[in-house]
């Protein structure tokens, strides 16, 4: 009996002292680890900005997002916005997070005062949004808590709070670990790497036909400095174009490397100047000014200068559509700051890609050799001529996507009249008289792009059209990503366009290659092709909201990795296979290739 009275005692007390820590625990969660407020932040451009205030209790953390391609512990938070109302899009704009270790394990956390910008757009700009948000967030000490709550405000048009604009600017500074200096130096080599891309070949080619010329007279100091403007002309350009993108940044407009080439006037423009340019050089006539026009410039030294600068100007055109290693990255850390250092990026992007016409014009005269003159000139002149021919039909096919064939056959039509009477008139003596004749119908044949309505074509079926793949890829629907990943599927988004070289080079090489199409084909693989051929606005928000202004750009969600892991611009089978993988792709065993097989 007294056993027994010892044992119920040690039990109750035992039962005591559990109770005691589990009512201590409650009473620590009753204590609200986080607290949240919405906080109104005022216009910025096309979209308003408001803040989700995060007071984080002190030895708590809540866990962050974690990172694009990393692994890591934790717990992904979750604001959405369903039943707001005036609100057309919205974008979480998260803080840079701290990286720690917990249990071993590396996670990414928020600690004491966060302030989490959120850009919103709204349906109406002059009326009120009510915004609600359901947020959901793990908080965490000696024990876990999870935090759900749904918050309202509502935000007028004419509020304006600091507090949400001095967290943006902070997370604009943080540029997730970057410094300026790394990201100059990111954006100087893909500068430099762009002049090894196709796309710039056609402007080489003018370059070297200027050089084989002076070679006639024997003018090196003339070649130097014919390249030094040239790469003026470079520098220019990119000022032009950072201009371009601190405008549509601060007007809420979207922008994207090489978003030109989605524009028809502006490809119409570019395939009739090649289409005169290669004429040129296939030596049918010369393009130059009229005499009096010319002794002029001569004069006053302009007339070479002018076309060095200009052909500055066509090289930066003619690269936009290829997106070298490095462009994109510095590009989207660019966006993501303050206007000054989007003009040091764009300005260090030119100074790469225009490093080698600086180079060639600050080398001494003893390292230039410029070839005699002779016979092998005009046969050289002709095969840059047929280069130039190649680009013009490519801009053309890619015009075929904007305007109908027969457009395209009058506008070149009407091109080639014009310079047939440029020629009659011109090659005899250059006058006025023929730029006179030539000059209205090239203006005619470009003005077809703005008095004939743009044709609705859809360019899926051109992109696929005799790919091995052609029934592999399926429409291009974000918003069922998620999803398919939910149900255990693996989906595969590759962002391209006809006007993208680099694209075209990644699907020959890697996305058409047998392993990656057996991968693709896979019934648990959802593989979807979103077209950037012509503007839409569903591709160029997936992008921004991935950190990418350019193409190409391919991702893969799976179940380990539902964020999804970019992969670089330029794509091997290795790295995509990788990507599969990291995600948490298991090949199903139904006659393709498995992982022991490839």
């Amino acid at each position: 009996m007294l056993d027994f009275t010892k044992i119920l005692c040690h039990r109750f007390f035992r039962g005591l002292f559990c109770l005691f820590i589990f009512t201590a625990a409650l009473s620590a969660v009753d204590k609200a680890p986080v607290e949240l407020k919405l906080i109104a932040g005022g216009p910025q451009g096309k979209h308003v900005l408001a803040g989700l205030l995060l007071t984080i209790s002190q030895n708590w953390h809540v866990y962050a997002p974690t990172p694009k391609g990393v692994e890591a512990a934790g717990f992904e938070p979750s604001i959405t916005w369903e039943n707001s109302e005036n609100l057309k899009n919205a974008k979480v704009l998260w803080p840079v997070a701290h990286k720690t270790e917990v249990q071993g394990q590396p996670s990414y956390v928020y600690e004491g005062l966060i302030l989490i910008p959120l850009e919103l757009t709204p349906g109406e700009e002059k009326y009120p949004i009510n915004l609600h948000l359901k947020v959901s967030f793990l908080a965490c000490s000696s024990l876990c808590v999870p935090i759900e709550e749904t918050l309202s405000i509502t935000l007028r048009p004419d509020e304006k709070g600091d507090q949400v604009f001095e967290a943006l600017k902070k997370r604009e500074e943080s540029c997730e670990g970057f410094s300026l200096l790394t990201l100059l130096t990111i954006a100087l080599l893909g500068g430099f790497i762009l002049n090894f891309m196709p796309c710039v070949l056609p402007v080489l080619s003018i370059k070297v036909m200027s050089l084989i010329k002076q070679s006639k007279k024997n003018h090196i100091a003339e070649a130097k400095q014919s390249f030094f403007i040239t790469g003026l002309g470079i520098l220019a350009s990119f000022f032009l174009l950072a201009l371009l993108t601190v405008v549509l940044k601060a007007s809420g407009s979207a922008f994207g490397w090489g978003i030109h080439f989605q524009n028809p006037h502006f490809l119409l423009f570019i395939f009739l100047v090649l289409v005169a340019f290669s004429a040129s050089l296939g030596g049918i006539f010369e393009i130059d000014l009229p005499s009096g026009l010319g002794t002029w410039l001569i004069t006053h030294e302009g007339k070479g200068k002018v076309k060095d600068f200009l052909s500055g100007v066509f090289a930066t055109l003619l690269a936009t559509p290829c997106s070298a290693p490095f462009v994109g990255t510095a590009l989207s850390f660019a966006l993501a700051r303050k206007s000054g250092d989007i003009f040091l990026v764009f300005f260090f992007l030119g100074l790469g890609f225009a490093f080698p016409y600086f180079l060639v014009s600050l080398l001494p005269q003893r390292f230039i050799y410029l070839p005699k003159p002779g016979a092998w000139m005009a046969w050289v002149q002709g095969v840059l001529g047929i280069g130039l021919a190649l680009t013009a039909l490519w801009i053309g096919w890619i015009l075929s996507f904007h305007l109908s064939i027969w457009v395209l056959f009058l506008s070149t039509f009407l091109a080639f009249i014009a310079l047939s009477l440029f020629w009659i008139k011109h090659h005899k003596k250059p006058s006025l008289k023929a730029w006179a004749y030539a000059a209205p119908l090239f203006l005619a044949a470009w003005g077809l792009s703005w008095v004939t309505p743009n044709t609705k074509v859809n360019p899926v079926p051109k992109l696929t059209n005799g790919s091995p793949t052609l029934e592999i890829w399926k429409p291009f629907e974000p918003e069922a990503i998620s999803a398919f990943v939910k149900k255990g599927k693996t989906v595969f988004v590759d962002a391209t366009a006809e006007w993208c070289v680099t694209c075209a080079v990644n699907k020959s090489l890697v996305l058409n290659d047998p392993r990656i199409t057996s991968i693709l084909a896979d019934p648990n693989v959802i593989a979807m092709r979103a077209d950037w051929t012509k503007q839409d606005p569903r591709v160029t928000r997936f992008l921004q909201d991935h950190g990418r202004y350019g193409i190409p750009f391919n991702i893969v969600f799976g179940p380990e990795n539902p964020k999804g892991i970019s992969l670089p611009e330029i794509l091997t089978i290795g790295t995509v296979e990788e990507a599969f993988k990291n995600v948490g792709f298991h090949p199903t065993h139904n006659g393709l290739p498995n992982d022991k097989s490839r």
